[in-house]
């Protein structure tokens, strides 16, 4: 948390408009939480976190009191994860994940109209909330919370163009995956509602090299987002990569994928970085810039992060 204080305010010094916070190894709302403490102008929001790890009413609670916190500064941000990942980190299952997280949104943000009421409730499809205002009192004003929804496959796209603020798009995304799957799939999400698609942000993973940013996409390279490659022209590569990495051969999978895919994929080499946030912005409407994690410690993190804004403040 004391690393997300000096590292947000630097974002914000560098001319960041807004800091956000992964759901990966901290716990996302205590970094939320530091990240708003040493900030005064950005937005910071979590990108993303797990829904199915947390009930809906602690989820709501904890963006509710960040919001307040921060001025109407916080963004939420949720996603299901991978059924195998879910239950490997968290113990926890869930089925029908689409579904299941349209009816989470839902009540969410009936909780949050509970407590800017002082009273309310939520049925359905999956989750029933009788009390969400434990103790009586109705927080207004209150400022509102833009919620936004992770998804990779078109279904879970339809339900955030149906619920969501904002789509949070995957960074192992290409442009052909995201003008011709998830475009399409968040309008039709969003005709169901009557409403307009939402805005989609998208993370950069920037590194030093290509072999890190190959690495790092080796780590989502799963069954359940193979179709990002598929329809991109990749159905090849995608299965020599899943065979590489089921047979434990991720250096291969890794040389794979800088030979022949990373350049459509959402990263950039810090050297680059102008050229590949020109190249994004002409497909979503918000660039987040993030670092690897997968292979590199902490210090080699901060110290690329802080080379990162300096890359930014330059273009």
């Amino acid at each position: 948390m004391r690393d997300a204080e000096r590292l947000a305010a630097e974002a914000e010094s560098a001319g960041a408009s807004g800091v956000w916070v992964t759901d990966v190894r901290r716990e996302p709302y205590l970094v939320s939480a530091a990240a708003l403490r040493a900030t005064m102008r950005v937005t910071v929001g979590i990108d993303v976190a797990v829904a199915f790890s947390r009930s809906p009413a602690v989820t709501a609670q904890a963006a509710w009191d960040l919001a307040g916190y921060g001025g109407g500064r916080f963004v939420l941000g949720l996603g299901s994860q991978v059924g195998p990942t879910l239950l490997s980190r968290f113990g926890v299952e869930a089925d029908r994940p689409a579904a299941r997280l349209r009816d989470y949104v839902l009540a969410v943000r009936a909780c949050w109209e509970a407590y800017r009421k002082g009273h309310g409730h939520y049925q359905g499809e999956f989750y029933a909330i009788r009390q969400p205002v434990f103790s009586p009192g109705a927080d207004d004003p209150w400022p509102a919370i833009p919620l936004y929804v992770a998804g990779v496959n078109p279904v879970m796209t339809a339900v955030a163009g149906e619920v969501a603020d904002g789509f949070a798009a995957h960074m192992f995304c290409t442009p052909t995956y995201l003008d011709q799957v998830l475009r399409p799939a968040l309008a039709r999400g969003a005709a169901r509602a009557d409403r307009a698609a939402p805005p989609v942000l998208l993370p950069l993973v920037v590194g030093r090299d290509r072999a890190s940013l190959a690495l790092q996409m080796t780590t989502y390279t799963v069954p359940a987002y193979r179709r990002v490659l598929d329809e991109s022209g990749f159905r090849d590569e995608a299965d020599a990569i899943l065979a590489a990495l089921a047979d434990r051969r991720r250096t291969e999978a890794a040389r794979i994928i800088e030979e022949r895919c990373l350049d459509q994929l959402g990263v950039a080499v810090i050297g680059d970085l102008a050229e590949r946030i020109r190249l994004w912005s002409a497909h979503a409407d918000v660039i987040g810039l993030t670092v690897p994690w997968y292979g590199i410690d902490a210090a080699a993190q901060i110290a690329l992060f802080r080379d990162l804004l300096q890359a930014l403040q330059r273009i």
